[in-house]
């Protein structure tokens, strides 16, 4: 169902992929420079990588470019409560398997916050995405702020509530099993 980039070979075949997707629509490239981010390829059921996202640390100043674009950092529910906040960024499927693999990359999304008891999601999200996660997929989500043009695309400063889902799972039947692999963050100590 996913790979964690964890060597080189990794990170070229993830990056590889966002940046196709980005370059398709037309988006700027941003390459990820945050060290401690996790970033996971997802497979579908060939085994095919086919997907990427990447779960970055939060931080409440400007240092994080995220906080330039809207500033969540202002949002109360946020600000008080920063180790339970993550950045989702690279959010990406290969035009050839969207659709049918989009149930896989948000039971990613859920497994991973869930494992890591994560309460608070933000992200620049595209329009189009964001009404699938919405009307679709009933994923709680919120628009914080109004559409904004960011490097190349109108994207909306979204905050993702994943722990309503998470402790509900019985109202999301597309949940796929995401067997848990995953390790502590490394920027979030408890």
């Amino acid at each position: 169902m996913y790979v964690k980039v964890e060597t080189i070979a990794d990170f070229n075949i993830f990056n590889q992929i966002w940046m196709d997707c980005w370059l398709e629509k037309g988006y700027m490239l941003e390459p990820s420079l945050e060290e401690k981010s996790d970033r996971f390829i997802l497979r579908d059921v060939e085994k095919r990588s086919i997907g990427t996202i990447e779960f970055k640390p939060y931080y409440t100043t400007f240092e994080n470019n995220i906080n330039n674009v809207y500033p969540f950092h202002k949002l109360q529910h946020i600000a008080s409560n920063p180790k339970q906040v993550v950045e989702i960024d690279k959010v990406a499927i290969l035009r050839e398997y969207r659709g049918k693999n989009l149930e896989r990359l948000i039971s990613l999304y859920v497994s991973y916050t869930e494992f890591h008891k994560i309460e608070y999601c933000v992200g620049l999200v595209e329009r189009l995405f964001y009404k699938a996660l919405r009307n679709v997929y009933k994923v709680p989500l919120e628009a914080v702020g109004e559409q904004t043009y960011y490097k190349g695309d109108h994207v909306i400063p979204a905050v993702l509530y994943p722990s309503l889902i998470y402790k509900k799972k019985v109202n999301y039947p597309w949940l796929t099993t995401v067997k848990p692999e995953f390790t502590k963050i490394k920027y979030i100590t408890r």
